[in-house]
């Protein structure tokens, strides 16, 4: 069942890529989206409004965002995405590299829960996985 779930994922993941934008048709309209207290956007947002409202906050602080997928872990209805994210600041100019984990919730071919980690190895603890369960160096 969980291979829907880790495409579904990658579907997101390099959509926002791409794009800059989320896929909105693979997110519950009731999502709960959690961004790492450590990070400049933490907080939680919810519904798609919420999304949105994070999404809003990333352009005003980036004018450019992008998303290296490293590995997709299975973990049932929860997927792993070990990633790196590279964003270049709007007033700075200058671009951060960051190894990010996402946890994603999945039902019913539908992200109802998503989590950032700025430590890629507290995403693993958060479903009960270890390094050794990553195919991905951080």
């Amino acid at each position: 069942m969980s291979q829907g779930n880790v495409d579904v994922a990658r579907r997101f993941l390099e959509h926002v890529d791409r794009t800059g934008e989320p896929l909105w048709e693979v997110l519950d309209p009731e999502i709960e989206w959690i961004i790492d207290p450590t990070g400049l956007l933490a907080g939680t947002y919810r519904g798609h409004d919420g999304v949105k409202e994070f999404f809003e906050r990333l352009r005003e602080s980036f004018d450019e965002t992008h998303v290296e997928i490293d590995d997709l872990i299975d973990a049932g209805d929860f997927v792993v995405a070990l990633c790196r994210t590279r964003v270049r600041g709007i007033g700075s100019r200058m671009t951060v590299e960051q190894p990010v984990g996402w946890v994603y919730q999945v039902r019913k071919g539908r992200v109802v829960k998503g989590r950032v980690y700025f430590r890629p190895m507290e995403a693993l603890k958060a479903v009960g996985l270890s390094k050794q369960d990553a195919h991905a160096d951080f």
